[in-house]
């Protein structure tokens, strides 16, 4: 008996047992599988679905191959998905929080709320408000205080308008009623690289923009809901006093809206055993990415409760922004 044929029956015994209270797919899978990956080669993004990759092969016991498919925040890839066949052999991996703010901002080619099958979750990428280690701003509370005496003299950078990091930058300034002058740039890099140089005073950047540079950057806060276990001494907005709308990316993997509710248990349950593994674990927090799993039904939950707060929040920084 061959290794794949080792493989085959080991993983439908693990998938047996992982689906032990939903239904198991007969037969799936039973050939390779695709993940499109909309984001470029090397990247965090692209990182976190091969390391899936590696893991859901091993559990569902036949190829698993990542495809690039960049274009359109993500949406050359949904719109490949979409116009495939809902079998679960082609599999969309994306960055929630870009996807969704990037219908937000204009009409796509697909609409990702009902075109789209949200599977589970594997990742979780949130906005850190990051100063340089040398700055006056010793706290959040410093910052405000410093953007409330001086309206627009202030500068802060983010990696383009419209994605996760500038509206949670602009939802800051409409809950302090602060103002200050933002500065979009083509990259986590090149914002990480403002901020070194100076150029600008403060940045929303990703905990895996700050792994390396501890020494360099200091984070006030985490814009978000939850903290990151990668930097556990950092609090939240939330936890400081700041009542403003928050945007997480969670990475998530996606099907056509049309698979069949026992594949979607199955990829399900595997996804769920992919991120309880140490070594995938170990090679996100390697990467200051958290691995945060979520089902299908508490990511419907998360954007059913967030979606309205996000579209006021896009609509008044975009207008702000022109």
């Amino acid at each position: 008996m061959n290794r794949r044929s080792v493989l085959g029956i080991f993983g439908g015994v693990m998938g047996l047992v992982m689906t032990a209270n939903g239904v198991m797919a007969e037969g799936y899978p039973d050939h390779d599988i695709e993940i499109l990956i909309p984001f470029s080669a090397g990247g965090g993004n692209d990182q976190v679905a091969r390391t899936l990759a590696v893991e859901l092969e091993d559990i569902l016991g036949q190829s698993v191959v990542p495809v690039q498919k960049t274009g359109a925040g993500g949406y050359v890839a949904a719109k490949a998905l979409v116009t495939g066949k809902p079998d679960g052999y082609t599999l969309g991996h994306q960055s929630l929080g870009t996807l969704m703010l990037g219908g937000l901002m204009k009409e796509q080619t697909v609409d990702a709320l009902n075109d789209l099958r949200f599977v589970a979750q594997m990742a979780l990428i949130q906005s850190a408000i990051a100063v340089k280690a040398d700055s006056p701003y010793q706290t959040l509370d410093d910052l405000v205080e410093a953007m409330k005496a001086d309206p627009g003299a202030i500068a802060w950078g983010h990696t383009g308008r419209g994605g996760f990091h500038f509206v949670n930058g602009s939802s800051l300034l409409a809950a302090t009623g602060t103002e200050a002058l933002d500065v979009p740039y083509k990259g986590s890099s090149k914002t990480t690289a403002a901020l070194l140089g100076g150029h600008i005073d403060f940045a929303l950047l990703s905990t895996s923009n700050v792994l390396g540079f501890e020494d360099e950057i200091r984070v006030l806060a985490f814009a978000s809901d939850q903290g990151d276990d990668l930097l556990p001494d950092v609090k939240t907005v939330k936890e400081l006093g700041i009542d403003m709308v928050t945007v997480a990316t969670p990475s998530v993997i996606t099907v056509h809206k049309d698979t069949p509710d026992d594949i979607v248990q199955t990829l399900e349950a595997a996804i769920r055993e992919a991120v309880s593994r140490e070594r995938y674990r170990d090679t996100l927090n390697g990467l200051g990415i958290a691995p945060v799993f979520a089902d299908g039904a508490a990511i419907k939950s998360y954007l059913d409760a967030n979606i309205g707060h996000w579209k006021a929040l896009v609509d008044a920084a975009v207008e702000t922004s022109q």
